[in-house]
């Protein structure tokens, strides 16, 4: 028989043999989803930090540094889920580089965010006010391949001409035809062309030239500066007593 100090002895030994239990650690993944991915030398833009839904509990404090450009705020301590930072290109084009470092002091993630800085499309157009009354604060908006780029609003003097411009930062285009639209007055409340729409349009087609970039870039400039558009006064259906 095993007397009981054997046993003991045989307890613990079992006790020491036995494999320690892991102990599950929660980390941090760091992604940029919903962030902007082009902008032109000088331009700000947002960048959205996200952190993992399955991150440690309490407060983690991270640091933010750029390649080129400024990054606002460049420091700060959270919990949430993500946050949100301010970065303005530099002067010149080519790849910013953002570098993310987060931490609670015992886990720890570092990622890097690139934006390409480009020079922008300018889509410029001429818009003429033919008629003897001011149009104020018009709606205007900027499109491509039906998504909105810029809305905002122009002023018009009675027999005045008023030029329309938008910096267009358009990296990323697929190979084949894209369509550029202005579209005044998008709701048709004061202004319309003479033909009775509210939209000019442009394609272009990328690829299959040995021109490329610059052969959009320069197609865009050249075809909506040549366009003149004329407005007439809908007046909101009031007309004028004789």
């Amino acid at each position: 028989m095993i007397g009981v100090a054997a046993a003991i002895s045989l307890l613990l030994m079992t006790c020491l043999a036995a494999p320690a239990m892991a102990v599950e650690t929660d980390n941090y993944q760091v992604n940029f989803d919903g962030s902007v991915q082009y902008l032109a030398p000088k331009e700000v833009g947002t960048v959205v930090v996200h952190v993992a839904t399955d991150r440690p509990g309490g407060n983690y404090t991270w640091n933010a540094s750029v390649s080129s450009g400024t990054v606002m705020p460049n420091k700060g301590t959270g919990d949430a889920e993500s946050f949100n930072l301010t970065v303005t290109a530099g002067t010149t084009t080519g790849d910013l580089v953002l570098t993310i470092g987060l931490t609670n002091g015992t886990v720890s993630d570092t990622a890097k965010y690139t934006i390409h800085v480009v020079e922008p499309v300018v889509i410029t157009a001429q818009v003429k006010n033919s008629g003897s009354v001011t149009l104020t604060n018009v709606p205007v908006q900027f499109k491509a391949d039906g998504a909105v780029l810029n809305t905002t609003t122009v002023t018009i003097p009675a027999n005045s001409t008023k030029t329309l411009t938008y910096n267009w930062t358009a990296g990323g285009l697929s190979n084949g035809q894209h369509t550029v639209e202005i579209v005044l007055d998008p709701n048709n409340q004061f202004v319309r062309f003479l033909d009775g729409s509210t939209t000019f349009s442009s394609t272009f087609q990328v690829g299959g030239t040995i021109f490329g970039w610059l052969n959009i870039v320069l197609g865009l400039i050249v075809v909506l500066l040549l366009v003149l558009i004329f407005l007439s006064y809908m007046g909101r259906g009031k007309k004028r007593k004789k």
